[in-house]
């Protein structure tokens, strides 16, 4: 069963990650309409006809990556190599065997974390190269309760997060993850600067990092708390004024419902051993238009930004011997390695119960928007939410 849901879980991401390098090679030039084969995307797909070099190239760099990514789905399925069968449960009848044990808690995982698959059979085929995630499998074993398998994912996320040779990229699977961090990235392929050779592979990267851990964004989409529309001179003084300095920082300001999840959330991490330090968070809205005209890429510096509104954090990726370039665009290969800090992926596993999902562009941006927040966001505002039409976001 575990065998056949890694498999499943690696062929529907490279379903989706298959559309999305399609869609990125779209282009408007002599289009020749040609249908996606297999139906694995409804849209039709036009190619172009024309001879640039550099398009072509990053094409055929993206499709060897979704055949890398396959040959993943295929290894997983058993064509070059099969996990070790079951050990029957009869031989020890009053708690899990060990081989029950790691499959349930592959298929669980499933569920309840985003660490892929591959990683959890791994780690817990070799725990015993790990004493504390051996005594969590240990105790799942012999008490057989939800507590306390929950403990040993929880185990298994910790073990990630502290692993300095573990990349947030991890998430995507060994074939994907290894493409993006062993990458030839140059100086300017962040992208919306001054132009690098491979930005639209960066794009790719990010979006498929969105397909496993979905952004939400507080300043635009449909998933918005304000829209540059609704922020009028009466909204920002109403927004500037549920600004709260940040206990222990106190040079920083966050909302007041996204400071009371900072703080719950900062010790959490604390107590497993992460220190989630802020770089940046408020920034009122005549600075964020100045940095934006300055920086002249909005993929880096909005002028409506989501520190104006008080729910983004910019923290500081360096930690223990990791050492980086806090906040930097450049060079693009320093914004993968970032990918490695014990901050990001510790946002990566566990912000969303606090609320906080990422800016997948800048590993270090992080934003308070939990699903329901924007009515309370507006709840002292005369009249709440303002009212909106239908937004239909880009893809």
């Amino acid at each position: 069963m575990a065998q056949i849901n890694v498999t499943l879980g690696s062929l529907h991401l490279l379903q989706r990650f298959y559309c999305l390098l399609m869609l990125r090679e779209n282009t408007v030039h002599s289009p020749e309409i040609i249908p996606l084969p297999m139906n694995m995307c409804e849209t039709p797909i036009a190619f172009s006809q024309g001879n640039d070099d550099k398009e072509r190239n990053v094409i055929k760099t993206l499709l060897q990556l979704s055949g890398l990514f396959l040959s993943g789905a295929l290894l997983f399925s058993g064509c070059a190599t099969s996990h070790p069968p079951p050990t029957e449960h009869h031989s020890i009848p009053e708690s899990q065997t060990p081989m029950s044990l790691i499959e349930a808690t592959v298929v669980a995982g499933n569920d309840v974390t985003r660490l892929p698959s591959h990683y959890i059979w791994t780690a817990l085929k070799d725990r015993d190269q790990d004493p504390e995630v051996n005594a969590a499998f240990e105790r799942a074993r012999t008490e057989d309760t939800c507590e306390s398998k929950h403990a040993l994912l929880r185990a298994l996320e910790l073990k990630f997060i502290h692993d300095p040779k573990i990349s947030g990229l991890d998430v995507l699977g060994p074939e994907l993850s290894k493409h993006f961090r062993e990458f030839d990235w140059q100086e300017n392929d962040f992208p919306g600067g001054a132009e690098g050779p491979n930005e639209q592979f960066a794009d790719v990267m990010v979006d498929t990092l969105d397909l496993v851990r979905p952004e939400r964004r507080a300043n635009s989409t449909r998933d918005a708390v304000v829209l540059r529309a609704e922020a009028t001179e009466a909204a920002w003084i109403y927004i500037t004024n549920q600004w709260i300095t940040v206990p222990e920082q106190k040079r920083w300001k966050l909302n007041c419902h996204a400071l009371e999840s900072f703080v719950r959330m900062r010790e959490q991490a604390k107590a497993e051993g992460v220190d989630l330090i802020i770089l940046s968070s408020h920034r009122s809205p005549q600075t964020a238009q100045r940095n934006a005209a300055r920086s002249g890429n909005s993929n880096a510096v909005a002028s409506f930004s989501s520190h104006s509104l008080g729910l983004a954090i910019d923290f500081k990726m360096s930690h223990g011997d990791l050492k980086v370039d806090e906040t930097t665009t450049r060079p693009m290969s320093e914004v993968v390695r970032m990918r490695e800090s014990p901050v990001h992926k510790w946002l990566l596993l566990r912000g969303e119960e606090f609320g906080w999902y990422p800016y997948q562009n800048e590993p270090w941006h992080w934003e308070y928007n939990p699903p329901g927040f924007r009515e309370i966001y507006w709840a002292d505002f005369p009249g709440g939410a303002p009212e909106r039409g239908i937004i239909v976001d880009e893809p």
